[in-house]
């Protein structure tokens, strides 16, 4: 992307708070349609400094921009892909400084003909532009089957949207509510534990159990989202969201999201 003007509008974000504590992200490919993302980003722990690249003019996101907290965003940067690879990776390493980011999440463009292959040219100019060692890059894919055609490229991490459970078991996710069930994960505000299975349920189903474990101890509200059972010909194994159905006469344990950490 080569840079279109670094205008007032833009400096008016460059606030971002001094301390070599909080991490510096870079979103490429974002939009005002994508403001959820950035709230969320927002509520890590510390809060990340964050370095936005949009197709978009800086006037055309200066409101959406002045919605977030102080200091939250430091830079946004117009840009083009047009000038190729070679020019995106320069403006990557000496105008958006990705070389020195600890992550980069790469959004899906739309409207941009083929979608998936335009991020990975993307991912090619940030491989470039950090020689080689790009930080951890995330990156959002509109077609599954397009996720081996990422490989070499330095990506961390794939994700396509409408694939949930995939996503917050092996992916990193920026739909809104699941990015703050993971930053809740992350930060300790949820987790995850193993129960008894109550002998009253014993002979009932997963349905029944997830009807009655509603609570824990303390009366905060809890989900069940799976069990403990004998795996083939092995240890018990863990089983995410069974059919309701399932029965429960051989589960060694629930695995129940808590509410906040105690």
């Amino acid at each position: 992307m080569t840079e279109r003007g670094d205008t007032a509008a833009a400096e008016d974000f460059a606030t971002g708070l001094p301390g070599p504590t909080r991490p510096r992200w870079v979103v490429i490919h974002w939009t005002p349609e994508a403001l959820g993302l950035v709230r969320a980003i927002a509520a890590a722990e510390p809060a990340p400094e964050l370095t936005l690249i949009g197709p978009a003019p800086v006037e055309a996101v200066a409101a959406a921009l002045a919605e977030l907290p102080a200091g939250h965003v430091q830079k946004y940067w117009q840009g083009s892909a047009s000038g190729g690879v070679e020019a995106l990776a320069r403006f990557f390493a000496d105008t958006a400084g990705l070389p020195a980011a600890d992550a980069i999440i790469v959004l899906p463009l739309r409207g941009h003909g083929e979608t998936d292959a335009f991020s990975r040219l993307v991912c090619t100019a940030i491989l470039r532009a950090c020689k080689g060692k790009p930080p951890h890059v995330v990156v959002a894919v509109e077609d599954p089957e397009a996720t081996h055609e990422f490989e070499g490229l330095g990506v961390a991490t794939i994700f396509y949207p409408g694939f949930l459970r995939a996503a917050l078991l092996a992916h990193a996710c920026v739909d809104l509510g699941a990015f703050r069930f993971m930053l809740a994960l992350l930060g300790g505000r949820l987790r995850v534990e193993t129960w008894p299975v109550p002998p009253e349920l014993r002979a009932g189903t997963f349905r029944e159990a997830c009807l009655n474990v509603e609570v824990d101890r303390r009366g905060r509200p809890v989900t069940l989202i799976g069990l403990f059972a004998p795996g083939e010909g092995g240890p018990d194994a863990m089983l995410l969201s069974p059919p309701p159905s399932r029965p429960l006469r051989d589960a060694s344990a629930l695995l129940v999201l808590t509410g906040e950490a105690e």
